[in-house]
């Protein structure tokens, strides 16, 4: 068995035979009726700030190796500037001409920018290029002197230039040039001079005589016009000459010179660059002399000069696109002005790589410095077609380096808004949070050993690759922990067999033309399919489609419900989506309908023809995307109708305590939802919090945090969880789903104090032994195991009675009223699970309690949603102690009298109204309900029956079965006990048998 990457077929794919016909379907030749354009990205060109030259209708700025751009005055445009072959350099003249010429190259060419002609010169022996003006060019020829090149009637003239000292070296001061001459500096050896040589300043003008200065020697003396400035010696001062006169200065001015920048002379001011709060700024100062004036700030080192006496100069744009190009220059009044030239220069970013699904697109985009970005846009998932806006999500540099080659990250969105990418370099994975940025390290601990070239996929929160080993294998692993989840057999035994994960489910291929379906989490075999007769060298899924490929001989979607193939088109890649297949042959892209109704139609023409790199496919119900020569990207919907919405992996704890956390479960999606609810339901069915959500794209992940929807906790227990959700696209019924959750944590119900994880929702019996241990029953109906047993309730610590009572001090954990021999009360309040002793913390509610030969807690008596107590004289008078909710008690109410000789029983709400109601049974033996009013009392007893005599004891034991509603336990004297399921309406079901031998017991509270 062989395989090969997903990503391209280097050889088309061919029609198989013997399958399902296509229909024609439409070809669309310009656009998809429904298709968004999203422009392409445009960033600041890095050499924007790299001015040249300037001329009389434009300027030229780049630099060698990147490329040279023109910008007209104009109207701010933009054309570039191609050098010719062989030739590096463009150089400025002061006028509308740019020359090209190249080190170590005889050759010049000379460009007017204005209709684009062109003239050539070849340079004499032993020449070289110095500088242009205007439309001519100085050359060196070393010692032998300078020569200055002309064009007339397109021939070359060839001028030595004259007034040269001789015996000397000539060389160009920098930036001293104008379209009229050029400034160049001669040097001959005079030892008496500091330096060992001494230098004259000369200007050459276009006619070859060059005229000796009284310019200092300088690298920097800008010229504008018929003048230019040069520092005077180390003196704080800078002189102005003139062309006409370079006998001597025209002005000159004094500076600070300390910090200070020459940057040349505009009108009648004389320019300077400072530092202002770490940006350098223009100042100008009066040729007459006077103080500093604020021109231009935030301002580069490149400037220049035009033919009409204006300053070029970069700065950054106040809206940060990058830098733009002013100009400086006086007016008719005298002020200097400055203007922009013209729009910051943008350059558009090429898109290299391409992702969508559940609607987020996601490219990478490369930057003109050949960094990379990664980029996201959110489109709408419902209705027509739009985008959000583009987000950055950092530079990828290490993960989409040289994106042009093979080894550049291939994007795998996760269909739950995470991306995933494989490192180029080999050494691992890494996943990128919704919202997360790069840079991104977390890298997989079995990405090291990742086989290279083989297909990484991701879906939901699990990947898959062939990972390296001894042997090699397919595995499976969990995005979020990095841990291996499903491993498969070693490919010695079974080959290299090809793979397609969609959700939980891993497909791989199980011999010739067969392929099997895995559940990742348990390992258990789904499905398997005959889906061909030839050897499958690559997989794809998507919901109950399988996209298979033997090679470059046979390809076809196999329906794996109605077990059907559809031939696809001959192709050189192909991506499968929610019922189609995109595909590109010969530099179309097209989709074909896989379910028979639509056929096959064309796209349009992406500008590389990789899936990943020049178009993707959101196969989550959703349209295919591609980017064209312009780098602009199309989203185009299919038309073809999406698979009703379905659940492709659930992560639902079964149990969760609400003092560790909120319940997060979550429910990964086949296509975008525009809405869902999730009700949680208690065993009686009530309705305790419902949570709902709106736009949720292919990951429903609700918090439940343990409370209602009145924000009070929820009593533990168990509860029905059920999830609808309606699907964004309008397709399709809304999809149900319900299960079960366990609830610790919460509020206690009546009488629950342990259980797997705290209390469970079930409620505890609580046991007295003639040695004075509590043993805390639990269990199916109490059966179970003795658990959290407190010693030492016996001499000193002997008690009357106990109460199993609310949670009185707000820990979520009920706690227990004990009555002590001595009539003392005292509420004790154990950690949720902790044994009741008697140095658990407790707090005393006072003293002569034992006036009351009874005392039960029915539950809520009077109607304010606490537990209450009640107590019985030994007369026979009945009194109700309301709970404070301050730990302890309001005033008692007599709530009746004649009690006497009534076994009484706190039984809770037997009758299913919220109220607590009380058992009794009088001497014959007949069992009687005395449901609780709300009022503080109990209404007129209602007869259960006779024949309860032969116990003797009866609890009121909370819902020991599950059901939400209260039971009774029933002892007889042998031992046995018995369970009597209480029926919701003050009446009890059938008895069931828990077991003997519960007389090793004095008490049963």
């Amino acid at each position: 068995m062989r395989i090969r990457s997903a990503v391209a077929v280097a050889a088309a794919v061919g029609i198989a035979t013997g399958f399902l016909p296509l229909t024609a379907g439409a070809a669309y030749a310009d656009s998809v009726p429904g298709e968004l354009t999203i422009p392409a990205q445009h960033q600041p060109d890095p050499n924007a700030g790299l001015l040249v030259g300037g001329g009389a209708t434009g300027y030229l700025w780049g630099q060698a190796g990147d490329g040279y751009n023109w910008t007209s005055y104009a109207d701010g445009s933009v054309r570039p500037v191609p050098v010719p072959e062989g030739l590096q350099v463009a150089a400025p003249t002061g006028e509308d001409f740019v020359v090209f010429w190249g080190p170590g190259t005889n050759k010049i060419v000379q460009r007017n920018m204005k209709d684009g002609s062109e003239r050539t010169a070849t340079l004499g022996a032993g020449q070289s290029f110095a500088a242009a003006f205007g439309d001519a060019v100085l050359t060196y020829e070393g010692a032998a002197g300078l020569h200055v090149l002309t064009w007339n009637d397109g021939q070359v003239q060839d001028r030595a230039v004259t007034g040269v000292p001789t015996g000397t070296n000539s060389r160009k001061a920098g930036g001293a040039q104008n379209k009229n001459g050029v400034l160049v500096y001669t040097s001959a050896p005079d030892p008496s001079a500091p330096s060992g040589e001494k230098r004259t300043m000369l200007w050459v003008d276009r006619s070859g005589q060059a005229r000796t200065t009284a310019v200092p020697s300088s690298s920097n003396t800008p010229v504008n016009g018929d003048r230019f400035a040069a520092w005077w010696g180390s003196s704080p001062s800078v002189r102005v000459w003139s062309t006409t006169d370079l006998s001597k200065p025209a002005n000159e001015v004094a500076v600070d010179r300390p910090g200070a920048r020459l940057v040349g002379v505009v009108g009648d001011r004389l320019l300077l660059a400072r530092f202002v709060a770490g940006n350098q700024a223009v100042f100008a100062v009066p040729l007459t002399g006077g103080a500093e004036q604020l021109v231009v700030d935030k301002v580069g080192y490149n400037t220049l000069f035009t033919p009409d006496g204006a300053m070029l100069i970069t700065r950054a744009a106040d809206d940060g696109t990058g830098v733009e190009v002013v100009s400086v220059r006086q007016g008719a009044d005298g002020a200097l002005t400055v203007t922009k030239t013209g729009p910051a220069p943008q350059i558009r970013t090429k898109v290299t790589g391409i992702s969508l699904a559940q609607g987020k697109l996601s490219t990478v985009e490369q930057k003109p410095w050949n960094d990379t970005e990664l980029r996201g846009i959110d489109l709408t998932v419902s209705g027509p077609a739009k985008a959000g806006e583009r987000v950055d999500r950092g530079a990828g540099t290490d993960l989409f380096r040289d994106c042009d080659t093979l080894w550049c990250a291939d994007i795998q969105s996760t269909g739950d808004g995470r991306l995933a990418f494989q490192r180029i370099n080999g050494d691992g994975l890494v996943a990128l949070a919704e919202g997360e940025s790069l840079p991104r390290t977390t890298r997989s601990p079995v990405a090291t050993y990742q086989q290279p070239g083989s297909p990484f996929e991701a879906s939901g929160r699990y990947g898959v690759a062939r990972v390296t080993g001894l042997p090699s294998r397919v595995e499976v692993f969990d995005l979020d922990t990095w841990q291996p989840v499903y491993t498969g057999k070693p490919d010695t035994e079974v080959g290299q067999q090809a793979y397609a994960l969609n959700g939980s489910t891993l497909w791989l291929e199980n011999g010739t033309g067969s392929a099997e379906a895995v559940d990742v989490r348990t390992g258990k075999t789904l499905a398997t399919a005959k889906v061909s007769d030839c050897d499958i060298t690559s997989l794809q899924a998507n919901g109950t489609n399988l996209l298979w490929e033997c090679g470059s001989s046979a390809s076809g979607v196999y329906d794996t419900a109605a077990k059907r193939n559809v031939a696809l088109p001959a192709h050189q890649s192909a991506r499968l989506g929610d019922g189609y297949v995109a595909w590109q042959q010969g530099g179309v892209l097209s989709v074909t309908d896989v379910r028979g109704a639509s056929g096959t139609r064309a796209l349009g023409t992406p500008r590389r023809g990789e899936p990943g790199k020049g178009w993707a496919v959101d196969r989550f119900g959703g349209p295919v995307a591609y980017t064209d020569a312009e780098d602009a990207v199309h989203v185009v919907p299919t038309g073809i109708p999406t698979s009703a919405l379905n659940v492709l992996d659930t992560d639902a704890p079964a149990r969760v305590n609400a003092n560790s956390g909120s319940w997060a479960a979550r429910w990964w999606l086949n296509k975008p939802a525009a809405s869902w609810q999730l009700t949680l339901k208690n065993s009686a069915g009530a309705t305790v919090r419902t949570l709902t959500g709106g736009e949720a794209r292919g990951l429903v992940k609700p918090a439940w945090d343990g409370k209602t929807d009145g924000g009070q906790y929820a009593a533990n227990g168990a509860y029905v969880w059920t999830l609808t959700v309606t699907p964004a696209d309008g397709q399709g019924a809304a999809l149900t789903r319900t299960g079960t959750v366990g609830l610790t944590g919460g509020a206690p119900v009546a009488r629950d104090f342990v259980g797997a994880g705290g209390p469970d929702g079930r409620a505890d019996l609580l046991a007295l032994t003639p040695s004075g241990r509590f043993d805390l029953r639990t269990g199916p109906g109490v059966a179970g195991e003795a658990q959290a047993q407190g010693e030492g309730w016996t001499g000193a610590n002997a008690l009357t009675a106990a109460i199993p009572y609310r949670d009185v001090n707000g820990d979520r954990c009920n706690d227990v009223l004990v009555r002590m021999a001595s009539g003392e009360l005292r509420a004790y309040t154990p950690a949720c699970g902790a044994p009741l002793t008697p140095s658990t913390a407790y707090q005393s509610l006072g003293r002569g309690w034992n006036a009351y030969d009874t005392l039960v807690s029915p539950g809520d008596v009077d109607g304010d949603g606490r537990a209450d107590l009640v107590a019985r004289t030994s007369g026979g008078d009945l009194y109700v102690y309301s709970d404070n909710g301050a730990l302890g008690f309001k005033e008692p109410v007599k709530a009746g009298w004649g009690w006497g000789g009534l076994l009484v029983v706190g039984a809770g709400d037997l009758t299913g109204d919220g109220k607590g109601d009380l058992l009794a049974r009088d001497a014959s033996g007949v069992l009687w309900t005395y449901p609780g009013d709300g009022k503080g009392g109990f209404a007129d007893r209602i007869r259960l029956g006779a024949g309860w005599g032969g116990f003797d004891a009866l609890v009121g034991a909370g819902d020991l079965d599950g059901d939400g509603r209260p039971d009774l336990l029933a002892r007889e004297q042998s031992g046995t006990l018995w369970l009597y399921p209480g029926a919701g309406n003050g009446a009890f079901g059938d008895r069931k048998l828990l077991g003997g031998g519960w007389n090793m017991y004095k008490s049963l509270y």
